[in-house]
């Protein structure tokens, strides 16, 4: 049951978060996305991304430096791996 929630939480948290910033305009001010449609489709598949790219440019000013762009890496290979996990455990079964 314990993985259940891991997994539940992995998928759930990044999407909540990007809604409350959503509901606030915490990501408005930034003007990070050119397009609606970016952070829409973010939103579907690479919510950790997305949310991280988007804090970068509140709160870095949009300047990719050493640090947010480790954090956008480790963003990317949280994503993959939280969507990807679960196909690699259906194929050793």
């Amino acid at each position: 049951m314990g993985g259940c929630l891991l997994a539940a939480g992995t998928l759930l948290i990044p999407r909540v978060l990007l809604f409350v910033f959503w509901i606030t305009g915490m990501f408005q001010g930034a003007d990070a996305w050119d397009t609606r449609w970016v952070p829409v489709l973010g939103f579907f598949f690479l919510p950790t991304t997305t949310l991280v790219f988007g804090l970068c440019h509140v709160y870095g000013g949009g300047d990719f430096t050493f640090w947010w762009v480790f954090a956008m890496v480790f963003a990317v290979l949280y994503d993959l791996g939280s969507s990807g996990g679960s196909a690699g455990a259906a194929g050793r079964r």
